[in-house]
């Protein structure tokens, strides 16, 4: 099945206006479906495969000329898993600086160590693009709004991976999700993130899911795992490097009033994370599921933020007295704030701290009726 992805006009329209697009996102997220579709539109193109040792080969440690000659006649080079191939940076440096008009993507799961390769060799060549797992906007889009709001439930459960998506039945979709949380999803970080105790590390994994919505603390957390609390920021900072989870700041105006320290971690895919703590039961019979809901809207809206390409903040409200707002997404120094309230059922209104403080603000009580419109029709 071949979705609509939102981004895939945003990344055509760029090639060329930089040798180099850069294109990140978590594995199975369909970065090589998506490049397939760009390489489509071009009549000569070169596709290597990083994670083929023999595609690899060909371009490792080449000289400039070596490279010219490689590429030299195709309109469109996409390197797929760019992060397997030795030295990439330069490689993509070389081809940037000899061949003219070089238009390359470049696709990476493993954000950090891509990151680490390219950054410094390709600053001023490259571009940088993120692939999410799907949105509703996408599914809508895809199919129809009507079949979206009929299959919310099985999004909560298994989340918008693809091919999750696609699959027929309830059984192959806990298969699916069961063999990507365990046997794709951490596979370059346990490659390249310096994960020393891969034990330690899934248990931090599997407390983070737990507390998907809850604020976190640091050291009770290292104090739960075993581990120095330096090493569970690190942890949660790879964790974050390879689009698993994001974090949640605080919103943060008033010293005296409102909360400015501790963190709120979501995952990308409620899926992914309903699989790392073993439950995929129907979401209507589960103690949690006003935190997988509220994660769900909250990761849709990091997803339409990043492909609509503007420019706001998003955080969580709280202050000193316990009222709070789940998602408070602000613009032009706060002078636009639009603030939600994540609701299984029943509907919500702005406290009045919060409407007190910030009497522009407009606020939405988000539930199971209202999320899928809110979220075909986007903002952005």
């Amino acid at each position: 099945m071949n979705y609509t992805r939102t981004i895939f006009n945003n990344i055509y329209e760029n090639i060329g206006k930089k040798p180099i697009l850069v294109l990140y996102g978590a594995r199975q997220v369909g970065k090589t479906t998506l490049a397939k579709l760009i390489m489509a539109k071009f009549k000569n193109p070169l596709y290597l495969q990083g994670d083929d040792p023999k595609d690899a080969l060909l371009i490792e440690g080449r000289s400039a000329k070596e490279l010219i000659n490689i590429v030299s006649g195709h309109d469109i080079v996409i390197i797929d898993e760019a992060q397997r191939v030795k030295d990439i940076g330069i490689t993509l440096k070389l081809i940037a600086d000899n061949v003219e008009q070089a238009k390359i993507i470049a696709t990476g799961s493993s954000s950090f160590e891509l990151a680490n390769k390219v950054s410094e060799p390709l600053t001023g060549r490259n571009r940088k693009f993120y692939l999410y797992p799907l949105s509703i906007k996408e599914l809508v889009q895809t199919y129809d709004i009507h079949t979206v709001k009929n299959n919310l439930e099985e999004y909560l459960t298994f989340g918008m991976y693809p091919q999750i998506v696609a699959a027929k039945t309830r059984q192959e979709k806990i298969l699916l999700i069961k063999e990507l949380s365990r046997d794709y999803l951490f596979k370059d970080l346990f490659l390249f993130g310096d994960i020393r105790n891969p034990f330690t590390f899934e248990k931090l994994v599997k407390l983070l899911a737990f507390r998907v919505g809850s604020e976190i603390s640091y050291s009770e957390l290292a104090k739960e795992v075993g581990i120095g609390r330096d090493t569970i920021l690190n942890y949660v900072t790879l964790l974050e490097q390879a689009f698993i989870i994001f974090r949640l700041r605080p919103m943060y105006t008033n010293k005296t009033k409102e909360i400015n320290k501790s963190h709120k971690i979501y995952f990308y895919d409620v899926g992914i994370r309903n699989a790392l703590i073993g439950n995929t039961d129907s979401i209507e019979l589960r103690p949690d599921k006003g935190a997988i809901f509220e994660n769900f809207f909250i990761s849709e809206i990091v997803k339409e933020r990043a492909y609509s390409g503007r420019e706001s903040e998003i955080n969580f409200w709280r202050n000193r007295q316990g009222s709070e707002i789940d998602l408070v997404e602000s613009s032009n120094a706060n002078k636009i704030i639009t603030a939600y309230e994540c609701k299984w059922k029943e509907s919500a209104s702005m406290p009045a701290p919060f409407r007190n403080s910030y009497p522009q603000a407009t606020f939405t009580a988000i539930t199971t009726l209202n999320i899928v419109d809110r979220l075909s029709s986007g903002r952005g």
